[in-house]
């Protein structure tokens, strides 16, 4: 279920289970609403949302978002949302400005698709009268 992204992040602001799990949950809610108008495309599964019990958060999961926002421009339409980073174990964790991006595409993205699915042009009458 699509939750409205966070996209005033601030240096000082903490990433919580929160808000990892309202992203992962948005890019799948992006993921399903683009299958109603295109064909498949490649996805990298996300597992499972992560609860207090979680250890904490891990580069390959944020990659993963990153990539998951990289398929869904090349499976839909190359929506512009900056350039992808990628993250390495013990390195440098996602920062505010990479947060403030992501959910920043996410809402785009979301919102040109749902834009394009209540556009499209319907036929008000059945054709051939509905006989069959």
């Amino acid at each position: 279920m699509w939750q409205p992204p966070k996209t005033n992040w601030k240096e000082n602001d903490y990433f919580n289970i929160v808000d990892y799990n309202r992203i992962k949950g948005n890019i799948n809610e992006i993921r399903s609403q683009a299958l109603l108008l295109w064909p498949d495309f490649e996805f990298e599964e996300m597992g499972s949302d992560k609860t207090y019990q979680d250890y904490g958060f891990y580069a390959d999961e944020i990659n993963r978002f990153e990539a998951n926002v990289d398929h869904i421009g090349a499976g839909t339409y190359p929506f512009k949302v900056g350039n992808r980073q990628i993250f390495y174990d013990n390195q440098p964790f996602i920062d505010w400005k990479e947060l403030n991006r992501i959910e920043e595409a996410c809402r785009l993205i979301y919102s040109n698709i749902q834009s394009r699915y209540y556009g499209r042009k319907t036929l008000s009458f059945t054709l051939n009268g509905g006989a069959f």
